[in-house]
Parts: C-alpha cells; sequence; structure tokens
C-alpha cells in the first residue's frame, strides 16, 4: 500500500511516496517556466510516471487549497489561481490512477502526523521542517542550491511528505 502524498503550487509541487509511514522517495517539481496549467500538469504527471513506485499508488492525498487570506499576504486572485491548477492537477491524477484524489487540510495532517498543528512563536512551515526532520533522516532527498544552501523547495517536498503520512483511517475525515 504506497500513498503519493502532494503539495501543489503553481511554482513547485512537493511529492513523497511512502509506505507503513516509511519514506520510499520524494522530491519536487519546478514548474514555474511552464506558461499553462495544462501543461503545468501533464508535465508534473510525466515526471511523477518516471518513479517506480508510481504504479504501486492507492492513495492520492493533497494539501487542500489555501482557503482564506494569510495576514494579508495572500491575494484574492492567487487562492482562485491555485483552486483552478488544483482541481486541474487532480483532474488529471484521478483519470491517469483512477484513484480519488483526496484534499486535505494541512493543519488536519500536521495534527496527525505531530501531535499538533501550531506551536505559537514558530511558522507552520518552520514547525514542518522540524518535526520531519526529528522523524526521519531526509539528507538523501534535500537539494542545495548552487551556494550549497538548503534549497527553500524542500519545504514543499515535506510538506507532500505530511500528506503522505495522513492516514484517513485514523483521523476524522
Amino acid at each position: 500500500m504506497v500513498t503519493l502524498g502532494l503539495d501543489i503550487s503553481t511554482s513547485t509541487v512537493g511529492y513523497a511516496f511512502t509506505q507503513n509511514q516509511r519514506i520510499l522517495d520524494m522530491g519536487f517539481i519546478d514548474i514555474k517556466k511552464l506558461d499553462t496549467y495544462k501543461r503545468k500538469a501533464f508535465f508534473i504527471l510525466s515526471e511523477l510516471d518516471k518513479n517506480k513506485h508510481i504504479k504501486n499508488i492507492n492513495k492520492i492525498y493533497v494539501e487542500d487549497n489555501l482557503s482564506g487570506f494569510m495576514g494579508g499576504r495572500t491575494s484574492q486572485q492567487t487562492i482562485i489561481k491555485l483552486a483552478k491548477f488544483n482541481a486541474i492537477l487532480g483532474y488529471v491524477l484521478e483519470d491517469e490512477f483512477n484513484i480519488e484524489v483526496r484534499n486535505i487540510n494541512p493543519s488536519t495532517a500536521r495534527k496527525q502526523v505531530f501531535g499538533k498543528a501550531r506551536v505559537k512563536g514558530i511558522k507552520a512551515k518552520d514547525l514542518v521542517k522540524m518535526k520531519i526532520e526529528e522523524m526521519y533522516d531526509t539528507k538523501k532527498w534535500c537539494k542545495t542550491t548552487a551556494r550549497g544552501n538548503w534549497d527553500k523547495r524542500n519545504i514543499d517536498m515535506y510538506d507532500g511528505l505530511v500528506m503522505s503520512l495522513y492516514e484517513e483511517n485514523n483521523g476524522k475525515k
């Protein structure tokens, strides 16, 4: 039983394949240079098809769309674009694999995987990074920038991992 977890944005898609809470593979797919949602969706599909674990998936969990404005940092237009792209990619994945794509609220997934969704004074992305690195040795999957720094897109991969580790049967739907 292999689960594919995805964190979808219009510039980078983080993904993780897990089985019995064990990481099989994870990474991120850069799609910012592609110009249409259709091209982005089919490029992601072609990249995932290259992964040997794709043929064994039986669950696909996607980080649910941003549904509110994050303290003035997210515009209505951004939320609409992301929702539209999530719907397109979800449709393509469901059609290709004949598996229902389940949208999971990121706070719900973090609460189940880590025991808490938030910690006062710690940003959600920083909490995810800290908790994932406590649970797993992720060095072999993490990318670095040309200058040798930790690539910030790795956090998308970590968010995909949280989605993949989410177990729907153990939590409330």
